[in-house]
């Protein structure tokens, strides 16, 4: 059965071919010489170092950076199988990662994404100029589009007398400031830059799947379309094919299949990437590092600290925030 024991491999040795020094590969299955590279974007989008209490691992944007950009650089990997469990996250560490994609396209690698559970705004941004795209049969994708929270206490501080007084250089360098009220000039702004990666967002899905399914081929008229399904609403893996935001309904095994149709592959080694444990991974029990940096309260309770004290950090972001 396709990636059977993969998480225990991931956990072993068995490192051969071509990599870095931070990176082993670890072969899942199949033979030969050719490769096809797995890669997880799984968690949040954002550039925060992973690792747990004791710190420690790279962030999932760098992790995932490391593993493409090795990808590319070995001439024996001839497709790179993405996938993508995601809401999206950061609007700067989402174009990274979308231009990571771009680089592995170039130095030519074909690219399939599988779009598993979640595959949604800046999961989506990434994938938008792959080969294909094999979504899930259960999966939840598109929210296109660009939000920006900002959490309002002005109403909190005059109840408990708590009174924000800034020193500032300009009118606007409190903006979003969360002890008094938005004006419109100071909303008008934040709308424009919000306009702005909006526009950039939709011309990358328009450009990565302009021709694709009912998508029509000119880069403007395409756009036009896009635009019509970008109103940051979700979809089905049904409906993404329906509507031409992706390829094929499918699980990770029918994407590897793709995957290897496209590269013209009848067997390959399916390998993935793993970084050894740093010496307080390993004494702390977290060899694969954790989606951010976690207290343990007990064995049935984290807090994960890491996520409470980034929530309220105002950023735009190309995430799906239901």
């Amino acid at each position: 059965m396709l990636l059977m024991g993969f998480a225990s491999l991931l956990m072993s040795g068995g490192s051969s071919g071509y990599e870095d020094a931070g990176l082993h590969e670890v072969r899942i299955e199949g033979s030969g010489p050719d490769k096809i590279a797995l890669i997880e974007v799984h968690g949040v989008i954002l550039d925060i170092p992973q690792g747990g209490l004791f710190g420690g691992g790279p962030s999932l944007v760098r992790s995932v950076q490391r593993q493409l950009r090795q990808a590319a650089a070995d001439p024996a990997v001839r497709a790179v199988l993405l996938s993508v469990d995601s809401p999206g996250g950061g609007v700067t560490d989402s174009d990274l990662l979308y231009n990571e994609v771009k680089k592995v396209r170039a130095a030519g690698k074909l690219v399939v994404v599988h779009a598993g559970d979640l595959c949604a705004s800046g999961g989506y941004y990434l994938s938008a100029p792959a080969d294909s795209i094999v979504a899930a049969p259960t999966c939840v994708t598109g929210s296109i589009g660009v939000i920006m929270n900002h959490l309002k206490l002005k109403g909190l501080y005059e109840k408990i007398g708590v009174e924000e007084t800034p020193i500032k250089s300009g009118p606007h360098k409190d903006i979003l400031s969360s002890a008094r009220d938005m004006t419109p000039e100071e909303q008008a702004i934040l709308q424009g830059v919000i306009d702005q990666m909006y526009d950039r967002f939709v011309t990358i899905v328009a450009e990565g799947r302009a021709g694709r399914g009912p998508l029509p081929a000119g880069p403007e008229v395409s756009k036009d379309a896009v635009k019509k399904l970008a109103d940051g609403r979700i979809y089905t893996g049904e409906q993404a094919v329906a509507n031409g935001l992706a390829d094929k309904v499918g699980y990770l095994e029918d994407a590897l299949a793709e995957a290897k149709r496209l590269a013209g592959l009848s067997e390959a080694k399916l390998i993935c990437y793993r970084r050894p444990p740093s010496l307080m991974e390993a004494l702390s029990g977290q060899a694969r590092g954790g989606a951010g940096p976690a207290v343990n309260i007990n064995q049935g309770v984290q807090i994960d600290a890491g996520a409470l004290l980034q929530q309220y950090i105002p950023r735009f972001e190309y995430r799906w925030a239901p």
